[in-house]
């Protein structure tokens, strides 16, 4: 039987692979005016044994920060994809943060130095830093929104 997250995360893929751009000069100069949001992927392979605490650190400091950033309106959303760690995929967590716009894309970098910098964001130390348990697979990248469900 097939995981339903995994179908869910392959169907996803599928879907966004029409619109699918790499982080390039390209990407960044997308008409503001006409674009819609910008979502930014990062595919990421746990090292055996260490999904669980990679996972803990998503949900400490990862997740965190976004949520401030939904805060401060500077992103719209985000998602942490989750498939079984021995997969075929060569992934087993997929990051995905949601932005308005290219130009909200392109300021993603000082986004979250403000955001880091804040006394509003508490980092939460791990029992080993990320890049021990992690490594991001080649390819991140950014897609374009072409057709969206309205928001609530």
């Amino acid at each position: 039987m097939h995981d339903p997250a995994l179908l869910l995360v392959i169907t996803l893929l599928f879907l966004m692979t029409g619109c699918l751009e790499a982080p390039t000069e390209q990407t960044a100069t997308i008409d503001p005016d006409t674009a819609q949001s910008v979502w930014t992927v990062d595919l990421v392979r746990t090292l055996p044994g260490q999904q669980a605490e990679y996972l803990r650190s998503i949900e400490a400091n990862w997740a965190q920060a976004r949520n401030l950033a939904l805060e401060r309106r500077a992103v719209l959303s985000y998602r942490a994809l989750v498939a079984s760690p021995d997969s075929m995929q060569g992934w087993d967590v997929m990051l995905m943060t949601e932005y308005a716009d290219s130009t909200a894309w392109a300021q993603r970098e000082d986004i979250f130095a403000s955001i880091f910098d804040s006394p509003e964001y508490t980092h939460e130390p791990m029992a080993h830093p990320s890049s021990e348990v992690r490594k991001i697979l080649p390819g991140d990248a950014a897609l374009r929104t072409l057709v969206a469900q309205p928001r609530r």
